[in-house]
């Protein structure tokens, strides 16, 4: 009955929801999705359309498929349910498969202002992530197996922090990377994404 009721949700004019299918976890030059320039850390949903300039590359991970998917430009793309689909010829992607635990992490990651309205996620379910000890070994773990500019290991453990509600932990490590990389606009846009998050949790948990 329940997903009757949700079906029917969906497909009324104007409440419709488009369904969070996939992450952008890396750009690249001029990607824009219905026109709009798209942003890092973007959650991607069913139905859009992604259009990649002249060496354009985006880097995406999809949460049914657990697939991670980088294109490089220029062409078109369409979103699909479990998939990203070429629209341009020549288009294809570098294609590689990642662990389940670490896709329902990347999925919990802050999305930016300004994107399209926010749908549902497409997991069956999101449980937490672990605990503070199982948390940073899965992250050594993933850091080990990883190259070295590979920031899907930082992406798992800042979520991850985020839901313990380690916050310290989390603002440490995001100082650690802007210590790294000074100027990585990438880095910057997680700071402002975690501390809007952090500030937000902080005003909802207070009495």
């Amino acid at each position: 009955m329940i997903r009757v009721g949700l079906a029917l949700l969906l497909w009324l004019p104007g409440l419709a929801l488009a369904l969070e299918v996939g992450l952008v976890t890396g750009l690249s030059g001029a990607v824009t999705v219905q026109g709009q320039a798209v942003q890092a850390f973007a959650k991607l949903h069913e139905g859009e359309r992604l259009s990649l300039g002249d060496k354009a590359r985006v880097q995406l991970v999809l949460f049914a498929s657990g697939a991670e998917q980088i294109w490089q430009g220029p062409g078109e793309l369409q979103v699909a349910a479990d998939d990203v689909l070429a629209l341009s010829q020549g288009l294809s992607p570098q294609v590689r498969q990642l662990p389940r635990v670490l896709v329902r992490q990347l999925a919990k990651t802050p999305a930016p202002d300004g994107q399209i309205k926010a749908g549902m996620v497409r997991l069956r379910s999101m449980p937490s992530g672990g605990t503070l000890e199982s948390v940073e070994n899965r992250y050594s773990q993933l850091r080990r197996e990883a190259a070295r500019e590979d920031r899907n290991p930082e992406l798992y453990l800042l979520a991850s922090y985020f839901e313990l509600q380690e916050y310290a932990k989390l603002q440490g490590l995001l100082q650690k990377m802007a210590k790294a990389e000074p100027e990585d606009a990438q880095v910057k846009l997680l700071q402002s994404l975690y501390a809007r998050a952090i500030s937000n949790a902080r005003n909802a948990a207070a009495p």
